[in-house]
């Protein structure tokens, strides 16, 4: 078991206790004496299948805690983050490699890494704007996964004012967007969209645009992460 407080590794003595669920009656303690890691070995008989809840806590003040159910079937490595229960752990600085290609060309695009956290929660690890280069994150040692996402582009509004390369999205939305190529402002009514059979730009309202593909949010994970 390796224990930290608001997802650093700390000198502190942190204290886990394996409780029974509804009497709490001890079963086991764990006591990481270097402040992060404690392991105990069960015969397996004696623990196979078994539902426990386990409390951990680090009393140096503020005082942190973390509490879980677990059920115990098989060899278990586990990761508990102690904190004030407000799933806001700083985490430690850490870095991904991104690389982004569009139909085989560079293609800048808002990359997202979530992070799964030792409890089960889900937290933003890091974002930016990026066609190749690395992404910062702040990691607490849980599994990171990336998400590419496209530009979902502005719903169409009569007579809306655009600008070159704004993104334009028709009310009926079937995987088209349109960019602008020439400013000026949408039509007062929303035009006969075209598809990608058209090529080149063509007149909406006194913009002028030409359509794109919208591509679906593509996710890659669990990623390796490089901490600082």
């Amino acid at each position: 078991m390796n224990m930290t407080r608001e997802g650093q590794q700390t000198s502190s003595v942190k204290v886990a206790r394996l409780l029974h669920p509804y009497s709490l009656a001890l079963q086991a303690v764990f006591v990481a004496h270097d402040g992060y890691a404690s392991s105990q070995t069960f015969v397996a008989a004696a623990v196979d299948g078994n539902e426990y809840l386990l409390v951990a806590i680090d009393d140096v003040l503020p005082k942190r805690a973390n509490a879980r159910y677990l059920v115990v079937s098989e060899d278990a490595a586990l990761a508990v983050d102690l904190n004030d229960g407000s799933g806001s752990a700083a985490g430690s600085p850490a870095t991904v490699g991104a690389l982004v290609r569009v139909d085989g060309l560079p293609a800048v695009r808002e990359l997202v890494a979530v992070e799964r956290q030792a409890d089960g929660q889900w937290r933003i690890a890091g974002s930016a704007g990026l066609d190749e280069g690395t992404l910062e994150l702040s990691v607490t040692g849980g599994a990171v996964y990336a998400l590419a996402i496209d530009d979902y582009g502005t719903l169409y509004q009569p007579n809306l004012a655009v600008a070159v390369d704004d993104m334009i999205r028709p009310t009926l939305f079937k995987g088209w967007l349109y960019r602008i190529t020439e400013a000026g402002s949408l039509p007062a009514s929303e035009p006969d969209w075209w598809d990608g059979n058209t090529a080149g730009p063509q007149d909406l309202g006194s913009a002028r645009a030409e359509v794109v593909r919208y591509h679906r949010p593509l996710a890659h994970g669990p990623v390796p992460v490089e901490t600082i």
